[in-house]
């Protein structure tokens, strides 16, 4: 996998990479991918929330108590409903907040330390390459079709669930955006149930590897933010219990 032209950055200070917001803005709008390589140590992941504010856009909240701000990291003894970001199993293709009334459009990772025991491999796959693959009537019952989305109890904000559909099209591209984890998709519509099952195959299939970061990208100290909507995401198994990503999840501009 190589990254669009135009998508990998460096900020040697903090200030230089405020002063690029321009730059990862369109990259972000353009291709939904921004690698930002940080030349200044940030442990606590500040500059990411300070970028994301200074392009325009609004950080959300995790969850009913949890800032913008989350780890994802292995917990030793996780609490009843934790996050499965907590655990070390693999966490299969999905989008964050998929079971939102309004997923958040776009999410950032900071890279603090990168699983160094070959476990923890991020992928990535474009929603346009899946929609691609799927029957038209499929495709076509999931762009008109409102399911019933469960709301995980770790994200719980006073509602078990929301209405949604899994796919719309950005009405200035063209192209397609996705919401989906497997887990969360209970409906009483056949064909929408039917149009679900062949989504669940196709990602289930050896052809839906998507792309692997190269480890010279996914390093630490790495900062990546992502059209959540314009990728689907995965997590291999976690070997390095010691990796820890800072995530933020964000809106788009008003």
């Amino acid at each position: 996998f190589q990254l669009p032209p135009g998508t990998r950055f460096t900020a040697p200070s903090r200030e230089w990479g405020l002063e690029m917001k321009k730059s990862f803005t369109h990259a972000l709008q353009d291709t939904g991918l921004v690698v930002v390589e940080l030349g200044f140590a940030d442990p606590k992941s500040h500059f990411m929330l300070e970028l994301i504010e200074a392009m325009g856009y609004t950080p959300d909240t995790h969850s009913s108590t949890h800032g913008a701000l989350w780890d994802v990291t292995y917990t030793p003894s996780p609490k009843v409903g934790s996050a499965r970001s907590h655990g070390v199993g693999e966490f299969a293709w999905h989008t964050d907040g998929s079971f939102e009334a309004r997923p958040q459009r776009y999410f950032g990772l900071h890279i603090v330390h990168p699983d160094k025991l070959g476990g923890g491999i991020f992928r990535v796959l474009p929603a346009d390459e899946l929609v691609a693959a799927l029957h038209p009537q499929s495709a076509e019952t999931l762009l008109r079709t409102e399911l019933d989305l469960q709301v995980p109890a770790e994200f719980y904000k006073g509602r078990e669930t929301n209405k949604g559909r899994l796919l719309d099209r950005d009405p200035t591209t063209g192209k397609y955006l996705l919401r989906f984890r497997r887990d969360i998709l209970p409906s009483a519509d056949p064909a929408a149930n039917a149009a679900v099952e062949e989504l669940n195959s196709l990602l289930d299939s050896p052809a839906a590897k998507g792309w692997r970061f190269p480890d010279d990208v996914f390093k630490e100290n790495v900062v990546f933010l992502m059209d959540n909507a314009r990728f689907l995401h995965m997590r291999t198994e976690t070997l390095d219990k010691r990796r820890l990503l800072r995530r933020v999840r964000f809106h788009g501009r008003p």
